[in-house]
């Protein structure tokens, strides 16, 4: 089993098709061909079948993949790593988002990057939290942010980087943009992401401790496009940091509402791969993560320091 191998079975499946690999590998056909036929020879397994979809992965193809994955990504990141040596400044970058990470400092972080490293192929992908994890098992992810209401459990992998405060919000000219209890907000339509129970947990516990009967309408929406839309196009409430309520042009669109109670900080999490050495590309955008990350501390230290 050689590398070539592998690349030709990891490109089979990306594209679906024995043409795309050969396309995507800028090899022929034929050497496509020959390259599974040798794998299958070597493993004595169809690794391949073709389906009304194209081209697809057997339960024995599908086994082999997941580790041919991280075998073509790593030596992908090996020869990246000797061209940076060398002062080349091209390669591959590939990071995981949960949708919130979007508001967490993430944007400050590709500006600063893309100076240092203008020619990378940068790749954002939004992911579930078990689609990320999925992804940085098998190398597909070089690193990955996610954002959380409560403490992940410890761990080597995961590292806490900072901690947002967030806030009650609505649309500055909607219907609700001057309450100032939760009793006004009843009737109001309480919007979230969260995939849990626990936010809907929370609105119905906040009510229950101020002695009033839960919102009629906790709506969950997992489709951030549309929760962007929802939120400026209707009079609902939802949560926002507050960072991005004082620092984005989407904040400006919103009002902090006044209210007893707060919604828990949001906390903002680096994963990595176990045991995977950075390449430099990865390395130095987690420099601007944490940069980033140093600087909001020292702004909010600043600011508890001239609270009167």
């Amino acid at each position: 089993m050689k590398i070539h191998h592998l690349r030709a079975l990891v490109a089979v499946s990306a594209t679906g098709s024995i043409k795309g690999a050969a396309v995507s590998l800028h090899v022929s056909q034929p050497a496509i061909t020959k390259a599974i036929r040798e794998l299958e020879d070597e493993f004595g397994v169809q690794l391949l079948e073709r389906n009304q979809w194209g081209v697809v992965p057997t339960a024995e193809g599908t086994a082999l993949l997941n580790r041919a994955r991280t075998v073509v990504r790593e030596m992908e990141r090996a020869e990246e790593d000797m061209a940076h040596l060398k002062g080349l400044r091209d390669g591959n970058l590939v990071i995981g988002v949960t949708p919130i990470t979007g508001t967490a400092g993430l944007t400050e972080a590709f500006v600063e990057f893309r100076k240092r490293w203008p020619r990378v192929t940068l790749e954002f992908r939004e992911l579930g939290f078990n689609q990320l994890s999925e992804q940085l098992q098998n190398r597909t992810l070089d690193l990955a942010f996610t954002a959380f209401a409560k403490p992940l459990p410890a761990s080597g992998d995961a590292k806490e980087l900072f901690s947002f405060d967030t806030v009650f919000v609505t649309r500055s000219a909607g219907i609700y943009a001057g309450a100032n209890s939760l009793e006004a907000l009843r009737e109001a339509e309480w919007i979230h992401t969260d995939v849990t129970e626990n936010y809907a947990s929370f609105i119905r516990e906040m009510y229950g401790r101020a002695g009033l009967a839960p919102p009629h309408c906790i709506t969950r929406c997992t489709s951030y496009a549309l929760f962007y839309s929802l939120t400026v196009n209707t009079d609902s409430v939802f949560v926002w940091t507050q960072h991005s309520l004082d620092e984005t042009e989407l904040g400006r669109m919103f009002v902090r509402l006044s209210l007893a109670e707060t919604p828990p900080p949001l906390r903002l999490y680096l994963l990595t791969p176990p045991g995977l050495q950075l390449t430099r590309p990865a390395e130095y955008f987690l420099d601007c993560i944490l940069s980033g990350t140093a600087a909001k501390k020292r702004d909010a230290s600043r600011a508890a320091a001239n609270k009167p």
